[in-house]
């Protein structure tokens, strides 16, 4: 007897999945929305002690793309292999089939852009796009610039074929592939864009069986942008999509869309949410036209089908509620005001409690921070690193940087800091995480809290092949594009640049430590790196670093 669960599958138009295999077969898990709430996932690991890892296999290269699982096989994208003394910039990567039993490489194929993006670059880069698969055919995506369909076997089906909006950004690209019943949308600019909107980019619907165009979206699409899909309150399915962010992106008008996925109005825009207030909070006076750091759209889109969610930035970092129905906004929350702060005292070696309070009246206790005077904590949800899970939108908070010029003056935080806000009660909550734990065989495991930690990109052959230093930072500080979160059974699962881990409870009551289900690691601390998502098929894991892919679960 079919499931309730596959007939709804069939029904939305995403790959369906019978009782007897789960699959992962795109970046955002089965239903298109980084959630899978039934799934039985391994909560508990450590690679660096051999817990819980049923094997581990090298990568030919570097490469930071979501997974793909189907039955047997795994898809992911690296570079070329990098040989000493090459250059750290490629357009050029490769597509594998893995089987997932053992983790030997199967078959690759070769994808060839046109704009060259760094290696292993913390912000993204041509492999950054998680291929898709409806276990007849596989897509491939080059953010250079190519996408590439192919058979069971490998075997070229179609390819397609675009130029990344202009130097010298072109690899900012997060959004991911979305595959919909017989469409893969992708986010490109238009063919012969007039100059009126030179850059700018929209989500494109390719056929799936032939790459031809089938639709083009009504509305632009920020290449930061994660959008997600979903199901709306009177069934019909859609996805939201944003513009806005740094670099003068050019897509306007800054804010929200919902794009229909309906067959008779596909790519039609049922709803704009237009960002329509300055950095002091005053009316502008052409609705948006002002983007980062006040209003920008680095993270994915999560919305239910009643709400939709985003963050402000100034003049008070604040969260939005908006009607999933009509884009019209219910509620702002400060991220500010009247929040519970479980800050870590260094000093005392353990937490300190704030109820309600202001964190702009709080000292970050960090032994990293080099305040300047006057300097307070500004909070900036980390770009990509929010989902909504358990009725709460979590998110991590950026940690370090000053990338607000607004008043106040303030560094990122609080420090390492898991945040959420309950979507019904608007309550925000903040627990401060350990950045990275030590971990050898034989010894005591140590946490470590606060301080900058520095990691090493070297590949499978010992070879450095990170083009810039920003990508040998703990991800915290600069702020990375890590992966998106996901929700698997009710947990859910942060990964940072070091290759931590943390699985929380959704549904908590207090955003405290009891709430922390585990903290894992992908290797030694120090000497791992990462910008993955997890995958989950079959009661297992499968995650990357830059070295290896890794398959979890109970031995």
């Amino acid at each position: 007897m079919r499931s309730t669960f596959f007939l709804i599958s069939i029904a939305l138009g995403f790959a369906a999945i019978s009782p007897a295999a789960e699959n992962w077969p795109q970046a955002a898990g089965p239903d298109g929305t980084w959630s899978s709430p039934k799934a039985k996932a391994p909560v508990s690991w450590s690679v660096a002690l051999d817990k819980n890892i049923l094997w581990r296999a090298p990568l030919p290269a570097g490469g930071q793309s979501g997974i793909a699982v189907w039955g047997d096989r795994i898809f992911l994208t690296t570079f070329e292999p990098y040989k000493a003394g090459d250059p750290k910039f490629s357009a050029t990567i490769l597509g594998h089939a893995i089987d997932a039993k053992t983790g030997k490489i199967l078959w690759s194929v070769k994808l060839e852009g046109t704009v060259k993006s760094p290696l292993m670059y913390a912000y993204s880069d041509s492999t950054s796009p998680t291929p898709a698969t409806d276990g007849k055919h596989i897509w491939f995506t080059n953010s250079s610039g190519i996408i590439l369909c192919v058979d069971w076997n490998g075997k070229q089906v179609w390819r397609h074929t675009w130029t990344p909006w202009g130097e010298p950004y072109p690899f900012n690209k997060q959004h991911e592939p979305i595959l919909y019943g017989n469409a893969l949308l992708n986010v490109e600019p238009l063919d012969g864009n007039p100059d009126a909107k030179k850059g700018w980019n929209y989500l494109r619907a390719l056929d799936k069986a032939t790459g031809k165009t089938l639709w083009i979206a009504e509305d632009a699409t920020t290449t930061y942008t994660t959008s997600r899909f979903g199901v709306a309150a009177n069934g019909k399915p859609a996805l939201v999509t944003a513009r806005g962010g740094w670099h003068d992106v050019p897509e306007r008008p800054v804010g929200l869309s919902m794009i229909s996925l309906d067959p008779a109005s596909a790519g039609k825009s049922l709803w704009q949410y237009v960002a329509g207030t300055d950095a002091t909070g005053k009316p502008l006076a052409t609705p948006g036209s002002l983007a980062a750091p006040t209003w920008q759209a680095l993270y994915v889109m999560h919305w239910d089908a009643k709400y939709a969610y985003w963050f402000k930035l100034n003049p008070e970092e604040s969260h939005l509620v908006i009607d999933s129905k009509t884009g019209k906004l219910l509620r702002e929350q400060s991220l500010i005001k009247n929040v519970d702060y479980r800050q870590w005292d260094p000093a005392a070696n353990k937490y300190i409690v704030h109820t309600n309070a202001n964190l702009r009246e709080i000292r970050d206790l960090s032994p990293r921070v080099n305040a300047q005077p006057g300097e307070v904590i500004r909070v900036m949800p980390a770009w990509h690193c929010n989902i909504v899970a358990g009725g709460y939108h979590y998110f991590l908070a950026s940690t370090a940087h000053r990338r607000n010029g607004q008043a106040p003056k303030g560094k990122g935080g609080p420090s390492h800091s898991i945040g959420r806000v309950n979507v019904e009660t608007g309550k925000v909550e903040y627990l401060e995480l350990p950045v990275t734990v030590l971990r050898q065989p034989g010894q005591p495991e140590k946490k470590v809290y606060g301080v900058a930690v520095r990691t090493k990109t070297l590949d499978i052959n010992g070879n450095d092949v990170a083009a810039e230093d920003r990508s040998r930072t703990d991800g915290w500080e600069i702020p990375a594009f890590w992966g998106s979160p996901v929700e698997l059974g009710g947990k859910v699962y942060f990964t940072t640049m070091l290759g931590i881990t943390y699985v929380v409870d959704a549904k908590a009551k207090v955003l405290d430590e009891s709430a922390i289900v585990a903290i894992n690691d992908l290797g030694p601390s120090g000497e791992t790196w990462t910008l993955n998502t997890p995958s989950y098929a079959n009661g297992k894991l499968y995650h990357r670093t830059l070295k290896e892919l890794v398959a979890i679960g109970s031995k």
